[in-house]
């Protein structure tokens, strides 16, 4: 696997949550069994627009011809799937969340560790 398909499968999954949270915030407060309020559908929508930002990243780094580049990229996405992670595992031992919820830090997991491998133990694969 190279960097470039991780890119792409990070792509997939960041636009179909960067949608439902843009689109749909009261669903997918829902679906972690949660009732939103205002400040809650707000803060959705927000984050939601920021995944679709990391998804533009995804899809420059994807093509991207520059090493530098693409691992500058990476970076980027590590840190904020390694912040994804504790803050999903916070909300989801805290029990403020249904079971569903198990599925943020396991794909926030995956992801930093996805990209922790190609920045720390197999550069050369970027």
């Amino acid at each position: 696997m190279k960097l470039q398909h991780l890119f792409t499968i990070n792509l997939f999954i960041a636009v179909f949550f960067g949608l439902s949270c843009s689109l749909f915030p009261v669903w997918v407060g829902q679906l972690y069994g949660l009732v939103p309020d205002a400040g809650a559908i707000w803060t959705t929508r927000l984050v939601g627009g920021s995944i679709l930002g990391y998804a533009t990243l995804m899809w420059f780094g994807r093509q991207a011809a520059s090493i530098e580049a693409r691992r500058a990229i990476a970076l980027a996405l590590l840190i904020q799937d390694a912040i994804g992670f504790v803050a999903s595992m916070e909300l989801q031992l805290g029990g403020e969340v249904n079971s569903f919820g198990w599925s943020s830090p396991i794909l926030y997991g995956l992801l930093a560790f996805g990209y922790a491998y190609f920045l720390f133990i197999k550069p050369g694969h970027s």
